[in-house]
């Protein structure tokens, strides 16, 4: 009898229940963190090189329909959506569009100049590395935000509006005092910003764009920017489970915590809507594109997009203290693992990926998560982060 022939097919069987018996098991701890929670519902996918080792939802799509969260529920990703601009602003290099050292002046219809710093260049990587000196102050900002299913105004009006100087909400304080490209500061307009510029050379909206050479070439048929009537019943309620700190949400929240549907006009900042079934091929794409196996990305694309920016520039001091480092619109976590959250009224989204073990791990919550009073949500999302580590 061949002993090597029989032990291969127990060892594959032995393989197969164990990685059974582990997902059980962490299907089991993620159950009783929902059933201890305060979350409506979530969902959790994990992948590693091609291949989906967890792909689970829990809870709620929503709480007083008793609509289950499963992996085909759709709901938007917060700040998640700037890594799509990231992998839009890649493919832009490659079309020839412009480059990271593009000055957005040579392709704006309208000027953008900090006021503050009238002789200084503001450059593509600027935007991407959230250092063009372009800021979100709040008076501004919070006009991107209204209710409703799609925004009243164009990208391209918004931006020129508070950008420009000849526009109606431009104000000084819409940017900072530091040279340009020597002070970390996170920003939405910034962001979509460089959203606007691969529109005005594509000659075509920037959900156009993504649609035609990113959601459509990655079969990514659930995720969109705007709202969509015919996929209304498999939209996500959102919720609020923290006592919300702006004045924004009076207007937003509804009395069962559930918010209203809302739009924003910066929408390439914060807009996407997506499933998790989306999400993981999306990530896979990210995860298996370093090795070659994906043709979605070359090589150099790859590299650009999670290059470390500031390795010879002293600007992490004004990062959160859990990031080391920035990439195209990602961060480096204290891990070394590259990183986004989302966060939004009712939405909280978080995607990591550990480039040593080619692992993806994704987190979307219908419901916005403020900790810093609620020690008990503080909890709940550790519980979540340290199930997500026994995966390997």
């Amino acid at each position: 009898m061949n002993f090597k022939v029989l032990f291969l097919p127990l060892l594959l069987i032995s393989i197969s229940l164990c990685a059974q018996t582990n997902s059980q098991n962490l299907d089991e701890r993620f159950q009783k963190i929902y059933k201890q929670s305060e979350f409506p519902g979530f969902a959790i996918g994990v992948v590693k090189n091609d291949s989906i080792l967890f792909s689970k939802a829990y809870g709620y799509a929503d709480v007083g329909r008793k609509t289950p969260f499963t992996e085909h529920t759709i709901m938007p990703v917060a700040s998640i959506s700037k890594t799509m601009i990231a992998l839009a602003l890649v493919k832009a290099f490659e079309l020839n569009y412009f480059n990271e050292e593009t000055a957005i002046n040579d392709i704006l219809p309208f000027e953008v100049v900090n006021p503050y710093r009238l002789k200084d260049t503001i450059k593509i990587k600027h935007l991407f590395t959230h250092t063009s000196g372009i800021i979100d102050f709040e008076d501004t900002f919070i006009k991107s935000y209204h209710l409703g299913k799609k925004p009243d105004q164009s990208l391209a009006d918004f931006l020129r509006d508070c950008l420009s100087k000849t526009g109606k909400s431009y104000s000084k304080k819409n940017f900072n005092k530091a040279p340009v490209g020597s002070t970390y500061s996170y920003s939405n307009i910034a962001s979509a910003l460089a959203a606007y510029l691969i529109e005005v050379k594509a000659n075509m909206t920037f959900d156009e764009f993504t649609q035609k050479y990113i959601f459509q070439p990655l079969n990514l048929s659930d995720t969109h920017w705007f709202y969509d009537e015919q996929l209304a019943d498999r939209y996500a309620t959102l919720y609020e489970i923290s006592k919300p700190n702006y004045p924004f949400y009076k207007d937003l929240v509804n009395e069962d915590k559930s918010v209203k549907i809302y739009s924003s006009i910066t929408y390439p900042d914060g807009g996407l809507k997506t499933s998790l079934q989306d999400l993981i091929k999306y990530v896979q794409v990210l995860v298996t594109s370093p090795n070659g196996t994906s043709k979605f990305l070359v090589p150099e694309s790859y590299n650009k997009l999670f290059k470390r920016q500031f390795e010879t520039l002293n600007l992490t001091q004004n990062m959160d203290k859990n990031m080391q480092n920035q990439a195209m619109f990602w961060s480096y976590n204290s891990k070394g693992r590259l990183t986004h959250t989302g966060s939004d009224p009712g939405v909280f989204a978080v995607i990591s990926i550990d480039q040593k073990s080619n692992i993806g791990r994704i987190v979307i919550i219908n419901a916005n998560i403020e900790t810093e009073n609620n020690q008990k949500i503080l909890e709940d999302l550790k519980a979540i982060a340290e199930t997500l580590e026994l995966f390997n």
